[in-house]
């Protein structure tokens, strides 16, 4: 099957997968149940016949379960019905539908030499139409199913018995088909969700790609028209290309300090409205997100490294982990940021992003991160004299 790490389409998808299998595996005991023939009796009236249907059951549940994995593994159908929600199609087939035929026909034999019952022969049959027709298209399935009950009764079976057969066969079609296109709209969300925390990530990356150009922009401009002007004045031994010289080289050293300040994090940053943002950022991506603290508890020559903080800790909580709920304190002494849906590792591998927020912050703070089951904590502490870390 397919990997997708989003919490919600995994409990959906368990959810729809062990359903198939219970109604595949118990299908068989409410048709017994019709016929109001316990399995003990069946066992000591045709115990061989009866445990191959009991074979059979098992078979059918881990046929549904195989074919339910493959139908997710399957791109989503881009059909839409007629309230614009995906067509989920059909589940696809393979041999493992034929393993629950072959009871059947072992069924069929023991019935044709007197060494079956009725019941058995009958729940045997439903149970391999049912498995077949989970594959095919609902209308058909409730088509065969209502054929199924005027076939019984006009062999002859009574429609005490032949009513509720028809019925559980058609329960049961129906039943995997609403659960199919239930699970099919939760996988529809979980894409739609993962896009939107991708764009949320994205959005960010330009939202700091701007504020590189307001910082480099002018200044570039300013030096390739001093560099031009120093050319055109050494070619005519201008004394003035000197000067002009030095004055690009001091631009550049400005503009040099302005990109360092911007990617450690120093640039002047209100630290409020950074709290604002990521927790806005945050909740685009669908995230619930509790803040204990406020801005003001911050000490005001720590909010911009706090701000900092919060910008890069909630971008890579969306690149790195699939969360459904982040908290964010702010204390005095520090910022944490304790987010869940992190992939659970022996060992906390710091990649770039980690690697970098330790540099960045330098001696302004100390960075520590753990791991406690799914539950990612970024705890960062400011030194409270520009001490080592």
């Amino acid at each position: 099957m397919e990997t997708r790490t989003a919490r919600q389409w995994s409990v959906f998808y368990a959810y729809t997968a062990w359903s198939v299998v219970l109604i595949q595996a118990i299908f068989p005991l409410g048709v017994l149940l019709a016929f109001g023939t316990p399995v003990p009796a069946l066992l000591a009236e045709a115990p061989a016949a009866t445990a191959v249907l009991i074979v059979q059951m098992v078979v059918g549940a881990w046929s549904g379960h195989r074919a339910l994995a493959l139908w997710s593994a399957a791109a989503l159908p881009e059909a839409r019905d007629r309230w614009d929600l995906p067509q989920v199609g059909s589940i696809p087939a393979d041999r493992s539908l034929l393993a629950t035929a072959v009871p059947s026909a072992v069924i069929v034999l023991l019935q044709l030499l007197g060494l079956s019952a009725a019941p058995v022969l009958v729940a045997s049959l439903t149970l391999l139409a049912a498995a077949a027709l989970l594959r095919w298209r609902w209308q058909i399935g409730a088509a065969v199913a209502v054929a199924t009950t005027v076939i019984a009764m006009a062999f002859g079976l009574s429609a005490p018995v032949a009513f509720p057969t028809g019925a559980l066969l058609l329960a049961v079609v129906l039943t995997v088909r609403i659960s199919l296109w239930l699970a099919a709209m939760v996988r529809e969300l979980d894409d739609a969700r993962e896009a939107q925390a991708q764009l949320a990530v994205a959005e960010e990356r330009l939202r700091f790609a701007r504020d590189l150009h307001d910082v480099t922009g002018r200044d570039l401009s300013v030096i390739a028209v001093k560099t031009e002007l120093v050319a055109q004045l050494a070619e005519r031994g201008d004394p003035r290309a000197a000067e002009h010289g030095r004055e690009a080289a001091q631009i550049a050293r400005t503009s040099l300090a302005e990109i360092r300040s911007l990617v450690r994090g120093y640039r002047e940053a209100d630290l409020a409205t950074e709290l604002q943002g990521t927790a806005s950022l945050l909740r685009s991506a669908h995230v619930e997100v509790t803040v204990h603290g406020a801005a003001e508890d911050v000490p005001a020559a720590r909010a911009g490294t706090a701000a900092w903080v919060l910008r890069e800790g909630g971008t890579n909580i969306l690149r790195h982990a699939d969360p459904s709920a982040v908290e964010i304190t702010l204390r005095a002494d520090g910022v944490t940021m304790v987010n869940d849906g992190a992939p659970e590792e022996a060992e906390i591998r710091e990649g770039s992003g980690l690697t970098g927020m330790r540099e960045r912050l330098e001696d302004e703070a100390t960075l520590e991160v753990r791991r406690e089951g799914g539950t990612f904590t970024l705890d960062v502490r400011f030194t409270p004299t520009g001490g080592s870390r």
